[in-house]
């Protein structure tokens, strides 16, 4: 195995004459600039190739990003197909299994943000006023009376 460039830089070092600045042996000190020139070159190659594989790396998960989620959207539109075609039916195969089940969501009109800036600020979150839907969802459940929100169940397809 080779030099390292350091083991190269500490033997030009140790050619020259720290006194006078002469290099005792000429024809080595030329080998090692050489040497020590390839090195150089082949690190920088080496340097210039990974960051090009890089780069290529970066590119190839942009794509699959894209590609990804080309599929995510056509699934959830095949899923809306079934949905459609089931219409809350559930549908049972050797090979497939479609069933619903209830999820509870907050659904809150356009007057429930001014409503709760007066009288339930809790209610929101204040990058712009908007309604927290974890804190209505809460509190419907606790019983509290909140005017112009309610919880409404919505199906959900499942296939597996």
């Amino acid at each position: 195995m080779g030099m390292s460039i350091y083991d190269i830089d500490d033997a030009i070092i140790k050619l020259v004459d720290a006194d006078t600045g002469e290099i005792a042996d000429e024809e080595a000190f030329d080998a090692l600039q050489m040497e020590r020139s390839q090195k150089v070159e082949n690190t920088g190659c080496l340097y210039k190739n990974l960051v090009a594989e890089a780069k290529a790396m970066k590119e190839e998960e942009a794509n699959l990003a894209q590609r990804r989620k080309a599929v995510e959207n056509k699934a959830e539109r095949i899923k809306n197909l079934l949905a459609y075609a089931l219409k809350g039916e559930k549908f049972e195969s050797p090979k497939l299994r479609c069933s619903y089940r209830k999820a509870k969501s907050v659904q809150v009109d356009d007057s429930f943000v001014a409503w709760a800036q007066e009288h339930a600020d809790d209610l929101l979150t204040f990058k712009e006023p908007t309604p927290n839907c974890t804190a209505i969802k809460a509190a419907l459940a606790d019983g509290r009376e909140i005017e112009h929100a309610e919880i409404i169940t919505n199906e959900r397809l499942q296939v597996k």
